[in-house]
C-alpha cells in the first residue's frame, strides 16, 4: 500500500505543479528519457523495475484523463456536453476539434522527445 499511495503522490503533485506554476518542460520525460530513466532503474533490481513500470502504468492512465480533445478526457468533456445540452455535439465541429487536439499532441510529443534528445545526448 505504501509504494501506491507514494505513486498517486507522485502523480498527482506533478499534476497540481501545473496550475501552481511550479511546472517545467523539463519536468517531462518522452521515451528516450523513460529509456534512459529505465536503464537505471534495471541496475537498481527488479523490484525497483517492477514499481517504474507501475509509475508509468498509473501516469499514463492519470494523463489520459487530461481534458485534451484528442484523450480520453476531451472524450468526457463531449459525454458532458451531451448529457447538459441533451443534444449530440455536430459531428463537424467534434471532428475538427479532435484533430486540433490530435495535432496539440504531436506537437507535445515532438517538443517532449526533442528536450529529451537534447537532455541525454546534446
Amino acid at each position: 500500500m505504501k509504494g501506491s499511495t507514494l505513486i498517486f503522490t507522485a502523480v498527482v503533485g506533478m499534476l497540481a505543479s501545473i496550475f501552481t506554476g511550479g511546472f517545467s518542460f523539463d519536468m517531462l520525460n518522452g521515451p528516450v528519457g523513460i529509456y534512459h530513466n529505465v536503464d537505471s532503474v534495471v541496475k537498481a533490481g527488479i523490484i525497483s523495475l517492477i514499481g517504474y513500470t507501475a509509475l508509468l502504468s498509473v501516469n499514463l492512465g492519470i494523463m489520459n484523463l487530461i481534458p485534451i480533445p484528442a484523450l480520453d478526457g476531451g472524450r468526457i468533456l463531449f459525454v458532458i456536453y451531451e448529457a447538459i445540452f441533451r443534444k449530440p455535439v455536430n459531428k463537424k465541429a467534434e471532428t475538427t476539434i479532435i484533430a486540433i487536439g490530435a495535432i496539440f499532441m504531436v506537437v507535445i510529443m515532438i517538443l517532449v522527445t526533442w528536450n529529451d534528445i537534447r537532455r541525454y545526448f546534446l
